[in-house]
């Protein structure tokens, strides 16, 4: 079995799993695909009502007054920028303050962040700019950028 990019076989799978372990091996090859083509059908509606939900509470988010939440993409930007600047900037410039006043010699240490730290903030920074993008451009945006730019944003055509 291959590996499913798109999610449909999952689905499908993962209610064919369920019926094969709930049915009786004696049920008819008919009931089993009904009770699977079932299964499928209302684990999608509940994936459309999750994603329905989320884009909801993205629009009931930036609707509301508080500023604090309308900001908060920025405020994880300028948490990042504030880490990489204290990792790479004012430790070491600490550290060689304090090498030097007590005349010893001066080895930087080899300070970083983890990759982690650069996957999760680049992703962040990298959906924030998008997503500016596609408010800025007021959804207008057509083909796969404008999917694309509708996904993040959570603007149904």
């Amino acid at each position: 079995m291959g590996i499913d990019l798109t999610g449909l076989g999952s689905v499908a799978d993962f209610a064919k799993s369920i019926v094969d372990r709930v049915f009786p091996p004696s049920a008819s090859p008919e009931e089993r695909l009904r009770a699977e083509t079932q299964i499928a059908q209302e684990l999608g509606k509940r994936e459309d009502t999750i994603v329905d939900a989320k884009a909801k509470i993205m629009v009931a988010e930036l609707n509301q007054e508080d500023n604090y939440t309308k900001r908060g993409r920025p405020t994880i930007i300028y948490s990042g920028l504030a880490f990489i600047g204290l990792v790479h900037v004012i430790f070491p410039i600490m550290v060689w303050v304090v090498m030097t006043m007590k005349e010893q010699v001066v080895v930087m240490p080899q300070l970083s962040l983890p990759p982690e730290f650069w996957w999760a903030w680049g992703g962040a920074v990298s959906v924030y700019i998008l997503g500016r993008s596609a408010e800025k451009s007021g959804g207008e945006v057509q083909g796969m950028l404008g999917k694309v730019y509708g996904m993040i944003g959570g603007i149904k055509k």
